[in-house]
């Protein structure tokens, strides 16, 4: 029996990072209250283990040894221990895992894949397991078992909330500002800044950035010489595209910018609706809205404006805006 617990401690400890005086209390605890219910042990009886050598001792009020009570008590503490250690260790398991994982929240984390269950990944991070829900992968993203992954970590649940607390994503607008951020030095050192970024995942990014640096070139930066610090996140996002725009205090030049690559002829704008009105030649009515008006949602979504676009052959301005 000595061997036993010493054995179930000693693996525990090493190979989930649980603290051994943890499980000894925890085992104390278990025993003591088998001991109550089933033997009828006093309640000024303690129990105490020791940690290295997993003998079990039980002292009376005053410290002392005393006998264990006449109740198959080797029998008893044996399956008392595995079943105390077995739920402790899943208990202690949530929190090494919450504790180790809850300043990693909101970053990216690498793993590999463990497995699938329905349609949802489980990833091996570490010693521990996070889900990737099926509606957090992108559309274009096919993994087989022991592939390497790259995912946000979205959420790290608190140790009483669901079999899996580290809540994965790929499709998290953060995700690719984090890619970003790891990608480009500029904007880790805060010489190039974020300001808004907006996202169908798997289809198109638009990504907003100014720099109080007038030398530097923001949107420039970070796109890279060919292009190449776009394409390395671009391939990470199974060719999810990728639109870098400079941000502009003047609204109406920002509304401008965030439809790239359509050049608007005028803008139009009711601060107090924060609505838009974008008036494009015809030849760029399509690059305006886009495919299925991804580029004119998208350009809503980063400015925070409300954009109706319209082509100057069909607009009639006092129809159209609002004074």
């Amino acid at each position: 029996m000595k061997k036993e617990i010493v054995a179930l401690l000693e693996y525990w400890e090493k190979e989930k990072g649980i603290e051994r005086h943890y499980l000894i209390e925890s085992l104390e605890d278990g025993l003591l209250t088998v001991y109550r219910k089933k033997a009828g042990l006093p309640e000024h009886i303690k129990i105490k283990i020791d940690s290295e050598t997993g003998e079990i001792k039980f002292i009376n009020a005053k410290g002392e040894e005393v006998s264990p009570p006449n109740f198959q008590w080797e029998r008893i503490a044996a399956q008392t221990a595995r079943h105390v250690l077995i739920q402790k260790i899943k208990e202690a398991e949530k929190n090494t895992v919450y504790n180790e994982f809850k300043n990693l929240e909101g970053e990216i984390v690498s793993g590999r894949v463990e497995r699938f269950e329905n349609e949802n990944i489980i990833v091996t991070i570490g010693k521990a397991e996070a889900i990737l829900p099926y509606h957090h992968k992108l559309p274009n993203d096919h993994f087989k078992i022991g592939d390497g992954i790259r995912c946000y970590l979205l959420e790290v649940r608190p140790p009483s909330k669901g079999n899996y607390q580290l809540i994965l994503s790929r499709t998290h607008p953060n995700f690719v500002r984090k890619l970003l951020e790891n990608e480009i030095p500029e904007i880790k050192e805060k010489i190039v800044e974020i300001k808004a970024l907006a996202r169908f995942p798997g289809d198109l990014t638009k990504v907003a950035v100014y720099s109080k640096n007038e030398k530097i070139d923001p949107v420039g930066t970070c796109i890279g010489d060919k292009a190449n610090r776009i394409k390395n996140i671009v391939k990470e996002l199974r060719n999810e595209k990728i639109e870098i725009v400079r941000w502009d205090e003047d609204i109406i030049k920002f509304i401008e910018n965030s439809l790239s690559p359509a050049q608007p002829k005028e803008v139009l704008i009711n601060e107090e609706k924060k609505e838009a009105v974008v008036i494009v030649n015809d030849d760029q009515l399509f690059l305006a809205i886009g495919k299925k008006g991804q580029n004119v949602r998208l350009a809503s979504k980063l400015t925070g404006w409300n954009i109706k676009v319209f082509k100057v052959s069909e607009y009639k301005k006092e129809e159209n805006i609002s004074k």
